[in-house]
């Protein structure tokens, strides 16, 4: 399976490697990956780039990945790439990372989102 991950933070990087580790083929897209994040998850492909800009989900080729998996911070980011790739890139599933508990009520198939998933806290 291919799944692209959106953000390199230590939520991105561990679902990463444990996608990695089972077989799957990761690619990584982030804005401002520093060589500490890349070097801990050497088997990835890896792009920088806002993956809120159309042109990175393209340049990424996007419409060829199984599963998006939005693991970044920031709750906006998380539900613009769900929407985007659903709608311009046709991903089968996407599971989107939520942060702030008042937002999971964002986070349904009208965003684009298949899979919610709260941080604890």
């Amino acid at each position: 399976m291919r799944v692209a991950v959106i953000g390199a933070g230590s939520v991105g990087r561990s679902i990463s490697r444990e996608l990695i580790h089972n077989g799957h083929d990761v690619l990584i897209i982030d804005e401002e990956p520093d060589p500490d994040q890349t070097s801990r998850v050497p088997a990835a492909e890896w792009l920088l780039g806002d993956a809120c800009e159309l042109s990175t989900l393209a340049e990424a080729n996007l419409e060829s990945y199984d599963h998006v998996v939005c693991a970044t911070g920031d709750d906006k980011v998380n539900l613009v790439v769900s929407f985007l790739a659903k709608t311009e890139f046709a991903v089968t599933r996407t599971v989107a990372r939520v942060n702030n508990p008042r937002n999971e009520w964002l986070f349904n198939d009208s965003w684009g989102v298949d899979v919610a998933v709260s941080t604890p806290g």
